[in-house]
């Protein structure tokens, strides 16, 4: 198993970074419309993006506004990653400029996997930071990607 490892520096507090992963609605800005996320120990963690594709697990901590950590996989089974079977971790660092060190930690993914989502995260924390600091990043430009499925990455 392979971990993904992701770190980018935002122009916003942890605060706001947080709200950005936890509240639904802030959530769809850079990610995905329409999330469940109930952001406590054991609650939900649910979203579909524009392509169908739908991830899901649960919160495994909550520690506002510092640290985040859920299950994740995929409801598409040709995907090779079931619902609840990878874990991530958030933590967000306030630095003595104001900003804020997101590190994410995807734990659990074999290696075509683990290269897949790296370029996946690469590309939502990239979102993810542009509207914390305040711009409108409109629709994904990768709407109509499908997750690779186990086959797919094997070629």
């Amino acid at each position: 198993m392979k971990l993904v490892i992701q770190q980018i520096v935002v122009r916003a507090t942890p605060e706001r970074v947080f709200e950005l992963f936890t509240d639904p609605a802030q959530f769809g800005q850079w990610m995905a419309a329409g999330a469940t996320l109930d952001a406590t120990p054991g609650g939900v963690v649910r979203w579909t993006h524009p392509n169908g594709d739908t991830v899901s697990g649960r919160y495994v901590e909550v520690d506002p506004p510092r640290r985040i950590v859920f299950t994740y996989g995929w409801e598409r089974a040709d995907v090779g990653i079931p619902p609840g079977s990878t874990t991530v971790e958030v933590d967000l660092i306030p630095q003595p400029d104001g900003t804020t060190l997101v590190k994410l930690v995807h734990r659990g993914l074999d290696d075509g996997a683990a290269e897949a989502h790296d370029g996946g995260w690469t590309h939502y924390l990239d979102r993810l930071c542009r509207t914390a600091e305040g711009e409108h990043v409109g629709a994904d430009p990768w709407a109509d990607r499908r997750v690779p499925s186990r086959a797919e990455l094997r070629r």
